[in-house]
């Protein structure tokens, strides 16, 4: 596969990986100001399309960038590298890390409760964070510093 074609599959996984974490952290937003229960309804979008479509895209990002890499003869050292696999890291594995047991706990808890409610808002916090990272990430692929 040509390098322009794996930096096309590359740079729409990011956008996609970013487009549902931001989609659904509109929603979760837009559900919390609609009534009580809506922010469990958010922060259970927003652990539907993470991983659903966030978590493949993720995966899809890694697998062509690694591959764009050895097609171009991309330095592993660079700064735009280090810079784009630790912000993965961070938000492919600390956001599972931390999201998917605080799903649990939210699932366990009783609808309508405040136990509920802290575990919906920490999920969408989680959620805003990755968004961050993502967006860290997209900037320095596009302007490789260093």
């Amino acid at each position: 596969m040509s390098y322009d074609t794996l930096a096309l599959i590359h740079s729409i996984a990011a956008y996609v990986w970013f487009g549902a974490l931001f989609g659904s952290l509109v929603f979760a937003t837009l559900s919390s100001r609609r009534s009580a229960d809506g922010i469990l309804v958010g922060a259970f979008a927003m652990l539907r399309f993470s991983t659903r479509v966030g978590l493949p895209a993720a995966i899809i990002l890694m697998i062509a960038g690694i591959w764009m890499m050895t097609e171009g003869g991309i330095s592993w050292g660079a700064t735009w590298i280090s810079i784009g696999f630790l912000v993965w890291i961070l938000v492919a594995v600390g956001g599972s890390g931390l999201m998917h047991p605080t799903a649990r706990k939210l699932r366990n808890a009783t609808v309508g409760s405040d136990e509920a409610a802290v575990y919906a808002k920490r999920i969408i916090w989680i959620g805003g964070a990755q968004i961050i990272l993502i967006a860290i990430a997209i900037w320095a692929m596009s302007s490789q510093p260093g």
